[in-house]
């Protein structure tokens, strides 16, 4: 199990099967009231608000995380920086030249 799910989580004594939770697509989580619900991103900006520990153990083992910081996509940064890059220097080389 990831570190990540004790840190997201909580800590817990249950051993999950996550391969018999995922091979059934009719498995229904149970609430635990004595867990605090905590909200849970996926890479999409999805949100899901889990019940139990168990649930939340699911979610992160399947990628989710408690932050959406975590899926930082410095994509469109490197475009923005290329793209001004770019512009400075054929405005440059344009008025160099035109002199």
């Amino acid at each position: 199990m990831h570190k990540k799910t004790f840190v997201i989580c909580g800590e817990s004594d249950t051993v999950p099967d996550f391969a018999a939770i995922g091979n059934n697509p009719n498995f229904v989580f149970q609430n635990d009231p004595d867990f605090e619900t905590v909200r849970l991103f996926d890479q999409s900006g999805n949100i899901v608000n889990v019940n139990s520990w168990l649930e939340c153990a699911n979610y992160v083992n399947g990628g989710w995380t408690d932050n959406i910081s975590d899926f930082f996509n410095g994509e469109m940064y490197i475009f923005l920086a290329t793209l001004l890059a770019t512009s400075i220097f054929l405005l440059y080389k344009k008025i160099r030249y035109s002199n």
